[in-house]
C-alpha cells in the first residue's frame, strides 16, 4: 500500500480571513489514505480548529526584522519533515516557501495558491519577489476562474501551470455554527445588513457606511460588520459624519459569525477586488440573499444576478443603495433569493464539489502517476 503524501500547508496564521479558514478546512478534510497533512504558521494565532492528527509547527515571525530567522526555521523544517509537497496559501507565505526551497538538494513540490486579484493591493516588493520565485512552483492556483485567467496573463510563461480551484467549504460545520447562540441579536422592526471581512481599504467599509445611510429611506436599517483592521477608526468617523453611528455595529473579529447570518436580512459586500470571497460563498450557502460589487474576481462566480442576489458596479454608491433598498422592500423576493443561493452555493462550493479536485491537483503537482 502506498504511504500517504506528507503535505505541509503554510499559512500566515489560523485566525483572520478566508485564506486561514481554507488552510484549516483543507487540513481537516483531506483523505488520510492519500495525504498526511501538517500545518505551518508564520504567526502562532489560532481561531480555527485543527484535528488532533495534524501537527502544527510555528515559525515565530514578528515583523520584517525577524524574516531571516523565520526563513531559516522554515528551511530547517523542510529538511526535517521532508514533505513531498508544500502548499502556500497567500502571497506572503508563497514568498517564504519559494525562498526556503532554494538550494535544497531535493526540494518538495510547491503549490502556490493566490487568493486575491493579482497586482491589486499587494506590496510591490512581495509582488516582485513572488514573480521571481513562481517559476519554481509546480502549480499556481487561482481560487476563481477569473483570477486564474488573470494569473495566466500576468505570468504567460507559466500559463500551463495555472489552474482554478475554489476553496472547499464545510457547510455542515457552518450549519452547526449558525445554530449556536448568537453574539448579537437583531432588533424587532429593523432591517439588518451583514458584512464580514477585515476593515481594510480593499473591502470598502466607507462605501458600506454610505450604503447604510442611503438605505434608511426603507425604514430603520442597521449594519453589522464582523471583522477588524486598520480602517476601524475611519469607519466610525464616517458613520458619525453621516449620522448613522448609532446604526453601525463594528463587532471586531468573530471566529464563527454564522449565527449572525440567520438573523440578517441581507449580506452586503462592497469590495473593490477579491479572489473568490469566502464570506459571500458561506452566507449564500446559509441562505442569505446578497448585494455585492461585481469586482474582480469572484462575486460573479458566486452570486447569480437576479436569482440569488444583485450585483452592482464596484464603487457605485448609488447603485448599491438602489439594490439594497429594492431587496429590503421585497421580503418574499429576498427569501426566494436566499433559498436559491443555498442550493447553488452548496452544489458548487461544498466539500463534495471541491475537495476531489484539490486532492487530485496536489497529487498531480507531487508527480503521483495517473492524476491530471
Amino acid at each position: 500500500m502506498t504511504a500517504p503524501l506528507r503535505l505541509l500547508v503554510v499559512s500566515h496564521s489560523l485566525a483572520g480571513g478566508g485564506a486561514e479558514r481554507f488552510a484549516a478546512t483543507l487540513a481537516r478534510h483531506l483523505d488520510r489514505s492519500r495525504f498526511a497533512p501538517e500545518l505551518v504558521l508564520a504567526v502562532d494565532r489560532r481561531a480555527y480548529a485543527v484535528p488532533d492528527d495534524v501537527p502544527v509547527h510555528t515559525l515565530g515571525y514578528r515583523g520584517f526584522l525577524s524574516l531571516p530567522r523565520t526563513l531559516a526555521r522554515l528551511r530547517r523544517l523542510l529538511r526535517a519533515r521532508r514533505p513531498r509537497i508544500v502548499l502556500s496559501n497567500v502571497l506572503s507565505t508563497s514568498c517564504l516557501v519559494g525562498t526556503a526551497r532554494l538550494g535544497l538538494p531535493d526540494p518538495p513540490a510547491w503549490v502556490a495558491r493566490v487568493g486575491l486579484a493579482p497586482a491589486e493591493g499587494d506590496p510591490p516588493l512581495q509582488r516582485a519577489w513572488a514573480r521571481w520565485l513562481y517559476p519554481g512552483a509546480a502549480r499556481l492556483v487561482g481560487n476563481s476562474r477569473g483570477l486564474a485567467a488573470a494569473l495566466g496573463d500576468l505570468h504567460p510563461a507559466l500559463r500551463d501551470r495555472v489552474v482554478a480551484a475554489p476553496n472547499p467549504t464545510d457547510f455542515a460545520a457552518l450549519d452547526r455554527d449558525a445554530a449556536a447562540e448568537p453574539c448579537r441579536r437583531a432588533r424587532s422592526g429593523e432591517h439588518t445588513l451583514l458584512s464580514l471581512g477585515r476593515l481594510v481599504r480593499q473591502k470598502r467599509p466607507d462605501l458600506a457606511v454610505e450604503t447604510l445611510a442611503g438605505a434608511q429611506a426603507t425604514g430603520t436599517t442597521r449594519l453589522w460588520w464582523a471583522g477588524e483592521g486598520p480602517r476601524t477608526a475611519a469607519t466610525q468617523r464616517r458613520a458619525r459624519r453621516l449620522g448613522v453611528a448609532d446604526r453601525l455595529d463594528l463587532l471586531g473579529f468573530v471566529p464563527r459569525p454564522f449565527s449572525l447570518v440567520r438573523q440578517a436580512d441581507l449580506f452586503l459586500s462592497t469590495s473593490d477586488y477579491e479572489g473568490l470571497p469566502n464570506a459571500l460563498i458561506e452566507t449564500q450557502g446559509l441562505g442569505l440573499a446578497a448585494v455585492a460589487t461585481r469586482c474582480p474576481f469572484g462575486p460573479e462566480e458566486v452570486v447569480e444576478h437576479g436569482k440569488t442576489g444583485l450585483l452592482v458596479a464596484p464603487g457605485d454608491r448609488d447603485d448599491l443603495v438602489r439594490a439594497v433598498r429594492e431587496l429590503l422592500a421585497a421580503p418574499e423576493r429576498r427569501r426566494a433569493f436566499g433559498a436559491a443561493a443555498a442550493e447553488r452555493a452548496r452544489a458548487r462550493f461544498g466539500l463534495a464539489a471541491t475537495l476531489p479536485s484539490w486532492q487530485d491537483l496536489l497529487e498531480d503537482a507531487a508527480g503521483v502517476p495517473g492524476r491530471v
